[in-house]
């Protein structure tokens, strides 16, 4: 009995408001990349195209999802790196990517980049921030939620220790120069990124975009 409540902890805690880091302002779609995710620093041009994604909490059903658009995406131009940022700590974060198949969906393991985040600097200083009551759950998240299990059959996972449900998340395409040429910031936390129009901004030579709706 004792085992089966302290599974559900994370899960609780995930919920209690915390103080979060300061946000940046987000950066505009021909800017230089920001900042440093992780050992990455895009900001003077990694020389290689790159698609960053700040996911949603350890077992969160659109988060495992973006993962799987993500390796898509790599897995049809060998020139395209991904960062996956999450915001448990390293062992927590490795073992979810491990949970839901990221290795198989990045059969290459010199193509992505997965980051641990705890402290949530990274989301902030590339000006991802928290949802309010209405982003983390309503009607609209709740069908996505059920539409996604039927589709995908993607479920809810056991919350990973360090989640957090309030942080949001976004995506953003960052050219060989270290250049934004896309990018979004969720709506709530069911509006996960088209990574195939993000992608096609920095390997097809498609025009720039903005999907953040601010």
């Amino acid at each position: 009995m004792t085992s089966y409540l302290a599974s559900y902890i994370p899960a609780i805690k995930s919920i209690i408001p915390q103080s979060s880091p300061s946000v940046a302002a987000l950066p505009e779609v021909g800017e230089q990349a920001p900042a440093k995710v992780g050992s990455v620093d895009l900001k003077s041009g990694g020389g290689r195209p790159t698609l960053v994604a700040f996911v949603r909490h350890c077992g969160c059903p659109f988060a495992e999802k973006e993962v799987q658009l993500l390796g898509a995406e790599s897995r049809k131009n060998e020139k395209l790196h991904v960062v996956i940022v999450q915001h448990s700590d390293e062992a927590t974060t490795q073992q979810w990517f491990e949970d839901i198949g990221g290795k198989k969906a990045f059969p290459d393991s010199k193509r992505y980049t997965l980051v641990a985040d705890p402290e949530r600097k990274a989301y902030a200083a590339w000006g991802v921030g928290s949802l309010g009551w209405g982003g983390m759950v309503n009607g609209g998240v709740m069908e996505a939620l059920k539409s996604l299990k039927e589709s995908d059959g993607i479920d809810l996972r056991p919350t990973g220790v360090g989640s957090y449900r309030w942080q949001n998340s976004g995506g953003f395409a960052v050219d060989s120069a270290g250049t934004i040429r896309w990018r979004k910031i969720a709506n709530d936390s069911s509006d996960m990124c088209d990574y195939s129009e993000a992608a096609k901004t920095i390997t097809e030579g498609k025009a720039s975009q903005n999907q953040s709706r601010l």
